[in-house]
C-alpha cells in the first residue's frame, strides 16, 4: 500500500518544510486539493503554487480535483508538474473524453467518487483509469462530516470486484480522515493508496507514525 499525503492540511506558512518533512518520514506521495470554492466550499491549492512546489522534491504529486468545469484547469496541472490528476467523476459530463485530455496532457488519468456517487457511473471507463479515489466523508475541508464513514469498506470491495473483473490495473484510493486504525480493514478490502488528512501532521513523530502504518499493512514502497 503506497501512503501519502495531503499538503493542505499543513501548515500553509511553510509549505516547503513540509514537503520535505513528509518525504524525511518515508511517505510515498504528495496528495495536492484543487478546489474551486464552487464544486466543493472551500478553496485550494492554484495550479501556481503546485508548480512552485514542484521543484522541492521527487516524490510523485497527485491532485485531487473539485471543481466545476474540471477540464479547464488541465494544461495549467500538466505545466505545473502533476504526475496523476483525479478528477471527481460527478463533475464531468463526458468520462471518456475528460480521461482522454487528461492523458493527452501527459498525466496519469484518475477519477474522484463522493461517498453518494453510484460506482456504476465509471464501470464503462474502467478499464482506461488509471486510478480512483473512493472519499470516506464529505468532500472539501471543515468540520461538516469531517469523519471517516465505514461504509467506504464496501464500495472498496464492490470496486476492487468491478476491476477485477474487467481485468484492469486500476489504483485504488481512499481518502478522507482515515487513521492508522483504518488500515488494516481497507488493505483487506482492496485498497493500494491512502492520503491521510490532517490526522499526519498531529501526531509526535511522523517518521514512526509512518513505519507503523507500514507494520500494520506489510510494508510499502517507502520501505
Amino acid at each position: 500500500m503506497r501512503l501519502g499525503a495531503a499538503l493542505f492540511n499543513g501548515d500553509h506558512t511553510r509549505l516547503g518544510e513540509e514537503i520535505a518533512q513528509l518525504e524525511a518520514a518515508g511517505l510515498d506521495f504528495i496528495h495536492h486539493d484543487v478546489f474551486d470554492g464552487h464544486f466543493v466550499s472551500d478553496l485550494g491549492f492554484s495550479p501556481r503554487t503546485i508548480a512552485a512546489l514542484r521543484p522541492l522534491t521527487k516524490l510523485p504529486f497527485e491532485v485531487h480535483l473539485g471543481a466545476q468545469e474540471p477540464l479547464r484547469f488541465v494544461p495549467a496541472l500538466a505545466e505545473a508538474g502533476t504526475d496523476l490528476l483525479l478528477v471527481h467523476a460527478e463533475s464531468l459530463t463526458m468520462l471518456y473524453e475528460g480521461l482522454f485530455v487528461i492523458r493527452e496532457h501527459g498525466m496519469r488519468a484518475g477519477l474522484a467518487l463522493t461517498m453518494g456517487t453510484a460506482l456504476a457511473t465509471i464501470e464503462p471507463v474502467i478499464g482506461m483509469t488509471d486510478a480512483v479515489l473512493l472519499l470516506a466523508r464529505v468532500t472539501g475541508e471543515g468540520t461538516r462530516g469531517a469523519v471517516y464513514d465505514p461504509r467506504v469498506l464496501h464500495r472498496v470491495r464492490a470496486l476492487r470486484g468491478m476491476i477485477d473483473a474487467a481485468g484492469a490495473m486500476v489504483d485504488l484510493q481512499v481518502a478522507g480522515s482515515v487513521k492508522r486504525e483504518h488500515l488494516p480493514e481497507l488493505a483487506a478490502a482492496g485498497v493500494n493508496a491512502v492520503a491521510f488528512g490532517a490526522g499526519i501532521y498531529k501526531v509526535p513523530d511522523m517518521a514512526a507514525e509512518v513505519a507503523a502504518m507500514r507494520a500494520l499493512v506489510g510494508g510499502g514502497p517507502g520501505t
